[in-house]
């Protein structure tokens, strides 16, 4: 892949100061053709075939949506998150850090590679980006930049100004597609034209489908199916800021307490519980070989009671370490996996 755009995020020698800087991420770019492509057909295309009363108010709110996006998405992505330290200094200064003495990049509320100390414990070091980030959240690689305390409000708004055009362009296109089947010329001049299967030879008067009908509909049912994929997708992430938030973590604490606990993982959740089982049958027969020694006692199944309650005890201790932790202090070289 080109030097401007790459796949992988690797370490910065030099400070990132927004997402504009190269080498720019694949994903950045795919959003960027995305919504040019998006807007495209809402603005020629799916605008101009509503009636005209819908075709008004459709193009006023799109335009309010495309405007509230483009300004969010430009600061979020150009804003620097970084502390306000290291925005005042070189984007080349020489990092203090040192393997040998140091045993992690944030001691003590100072960052030894940006030589800065840092004004909260929520500050972490993202080695993507070279540089300390004020109540650091993530590093989006669809921003191409950190999101922290000064544009996570334009990354919400961003996410939520485009969870809305995909929105309204779902519901747009099933408009359409039910006018179409009940009563067409309630569509605009334009489509009533376009989707006119009389105007073709050997069609009679009453068929609605042809060629340039059924090419109609299945633009429509592209255009709703991937406005649908885009709603959910945004909605998901939505969702979960809203349920981190009502956690008190960011998505960086929240993606490191879960690497950490591995009961919290649903698809290894009977492994856990059929290894805390055979544990709880073990220890049992252990105390029942230990106390029965030379006698010839049955060997019975653990007690319901004890494991449920084992169980129980073990998931408490588990979702304790959850949000009972320091991460203030990072190794270097778990960076790049959680920056």
């Amino acid at each position: 892949m080109h030097k401007c755009c790459t796949s992988h995020q690797t370490q910065r020698t030099r400070r990132r100061l927004n997402g504009l800087q190269l080498p720019l991420n694949y994903l950045q770019v795919i959003s960027w053709v995305v919504f040019l492509i998006t807007a495209l057909f809402n603005f020629v295309v799916l605008i101009q075939i509503q009636f005209n009363e819908l075709r008004l108010v459709a193009l006023i709110v799109y335009v309010i949506l495309y405007v509230f996006h483009i300004i969010s998405h430009l600061v979020a992505l150009l804003l620097d998150p970084g502390e306000t330290d290291i925005r005042k200094q070189e984007i080349n200064t020489l990092p203090e850090f040192d393997r040998t003495i140091h045993a992690h990049v944030i001691e003590n509320g100072r960052c030894h590679l940006c030589n800065i100390n840092t004004s909260t414990r929520k500050t972490k070091h993202c080695g993507i980006c070279n540089k300390c980030v004020d109540h650091f959240d993530h590093h989006c690689k669809w921003l191409n930049n950190c999101v922290g305390q000064r544009n996570y409000s334009a990354f919400i708004l961003c996410a939520l100004s485009a969870l809305l055009i995909a929105l309204l362009t779902s519901v747009l296109c099933v408009t359409d597609i039910t006018l179409f089947f009940t009563n067409p010329r309630q569509l605009s001049s334009m489509a009533q034209h376009f989707v006119n299967c009389t105007q073709e030879t050997n069609v009679s008067d009453t068929n609605k489908y042809c060629v340039s009908s059924i090419s109609f509909l299945t633009f429509l049912l592209i255009l709703c199916i991937s406005g649908l994929a885009i709603s959910f997708a945004l909605l998901h992430l939505l969702c979960f800021h809203v349920y981190i938030s009502i956690l008190g973590v960011s998505t960086y604490d929240y993606v490191i307490k879960n690497s950490q606990t591995t009961s919290i993982s649903f698809c290894c959740c009977g492994t856990q519980i059929r290894k805390l089982y055979q544990m709880n049958k073990y220890k049992t027969k252990s105390n029942e070989t230990s106390h029965g020694k030379g006698h010839n006692t049955p060997q019975t199944e653990p007690n319901v009671q004890h494991f449920l309650s084992n169980l129980i005890s073990e998931e408490i201790n588990r979702a304790k370490k959850i949000f009972i932790y320091d991460t203030n202090k990072i190794h270097p070289s778990n960076e790049d996996r959680f920056s």
